[in-house]
């Protein structure tokens, strides 16, 4: 047990939680603020409360870490706007946000209106601080629940307009934390064994199956692993916006990017698959093309960390409960080698039928420049180790259909909602050797976003 002020345990607490990076809207937690100064934090102000939470969804993406975002009551609600975009996203950010003390509440008091229904919707857990006991022990269940399972936004609700009700206040306090919850995924359970001989049954029997990789295969690192049991059951891969890095463009089984967004070359392979293995995916409408793709009735292999998405969208499914990289090493592992010839050739056909065609406008001389020439020439420059952030809209097609992936090392992110904080995200998004990051890093990071006037 240690003797500290409330201010000095968020400090610690925060640090001990690994976290290097607090991006914030002020005022808020200002007592906490000053303190982070002994534990090396590095505070970085924001322009509103939404730039801020798309910092920390950024921080969090790139390191690997859970990213935290702070502000006052005033700015509650335009904090939980900016989560919509790290929940869908599967990314852990923690919101901080103060709140009138009791005795102020519903009585008028300034700017305040009941925070917990703003966040509820786009976070896995909403609680609130009322008194310094509770401080330690919700902060080890925000950095828990945000990275186990699905990682996603938590919120934590602390007493104070600027949440220092509490800061001033001095108690003893034990700061052990899960060095597990430091990091994401926190957990990598093995998928029952039973579940894996019937994943394998299906393998054996298909004639034509693909391989779809979605984000949760990005979060779960499961790149090599994905490769591994592509090469040996002679499966080709396509993957989503989300997950566009998981497989370099030029490797033999890589079929393009899927979906709504996608390439139809990819989608022409899922479409006429008999198994569909699905690495990590959600299965949504923009993955699926509208639930059509693959057709219903299709064989079904869905590895996932959570319960709830296997089977969501295909009755029938044959889930993996678990981390996801250790189902892919697991089937990998199980699997028989395979050979497919003939349906690889097939597919094959669908990517240089759509490379011809695309290569049509990536080699226009037109003026103005089209984009896919763009991002012809963006191909050419760009650096092994760059971060590539993209809007939704053309921005997101643009970048996921045209751009390769030359190396693993390359990273895009394709999200919603990032309007003209596309920088505040590309400000957080700069990543050291030792995985800490700095705004003082060289690292090329480059943004597509899309503005449309009226």
């Amino acid at each position: 047990m240690a003797k500290m002020k409330g201010a000095r345990l968020v400090a610690q607490l925060l640090q001990a939680h690994g976290v290097s990076h607090v991006f914030f809207m002020d005022a808020v937690l200002r007592r906490a603020l000053a303190e982070m100064e002994d534990f090396g934090i590095t505070r970085v102000l924001g322009h509103s409360e939404k730039a801020v939470a798309y910092m920390a969804d950024g921080y969090a993406r790139v390191s690997g870490k859970p990213g935290v975002c702070m502000a006052q009551s005033v700015g509650a609600a335009n904090l939980a706007s900016g989560m919509q975009d790290p929940y869908l996203g599967h990314s852990p950010v923690i919101a901080i946000t103060g709140r009138h003390v009791a005795p102020f509440q519903y009585r008028n008091a300034y700017q305040e209106v009941d925070h917990g229904p703003l966040y509820d919707a786009v976070t896995k857990f909403n609680g609130r601080i009322d008194n310094l006991e509770q401080i330690p022990h919700l902060f080890r269940a925000a950095f828990r629940e945000a990275t186990t399972g699905t990682p996603r936004p938590v919120h934590l609700d602390i007493a104070g307009f600027t949440g220092d009700a509490l800061t001033p206040m001095e108690g003893d306090f034990d700061l052990t934390v899960d060095e597990a919850h430091t990091r994401f995924p926190a957990f990598r359970p093995a998928p029952d064994p039973a579940v894996v001989e019937r994943a394998v049954a299906a393998v054996k029997a298909s004639k034509k199956p693909v391989i779809v990789a979605d984000r949760g295969a990005i979060i779960a690192g499961a790149g090599a692993a994905l490769a591994a049991l592509a090469e040996r059951i002679q499966a080709p891969v396509v993957a989503t916006l989300d997950a566009k890095h998981i497989i370099v463009e030029t490797h033999k089984l890589f079929r393009g990017t899927v979906g709504l967004y996608g390439r139809g070359c990819a989608n022409h392979v899922v479409d006429e698959a008999d198994l569909v293995i699905y690495a990590g995916s959600n299965t949504s409408d923009h993955t699926t093309a509208n639930y059509v793709m693959p057709k219903q009735g299709t064989k079904i292999i869905q590895i996932d960390i959570d319960p709830l998405e296997i089977g969501r969208n295909y009755a029938g499914t044959i889930g993996m409960l678990s981390d996801v990289r250790a189902g892919l090493e697991a089937l990998a592992a199980k699997a028989d080698a395979a050979k497919h010839d003939d349906w690889l050739a097939h597919t094959q056909k669908f990517v240089d039928e759509w490379r011809a065609e695309a290569e049509k406008a990536r080699g226009s001389d037109a003026v103005p420049m089209r984009p896919e020439r763009l991002i012809r020439e963006l191909n050419e420059v760009l650096p092994k180790d760059a971060i590539v952030i993209a809007d939704t809209g053309y921005a997101a097609l643009w970048t996921g259909t045209l751009l390769g992936m030359a190396v693993r090392a390359n990273l895009l992110q394709s999200t919603w909602n990032f309007e003209r904080q596309q920088g505040a995200f590309v400000t957080s998004a700069h990543l050291l050797d030792d995985g800490v990051i700095d705004p003082r890093d060289t690292r090329n990071v480059l943004g597509f976003a899309l503005s449309i006037c009226t």
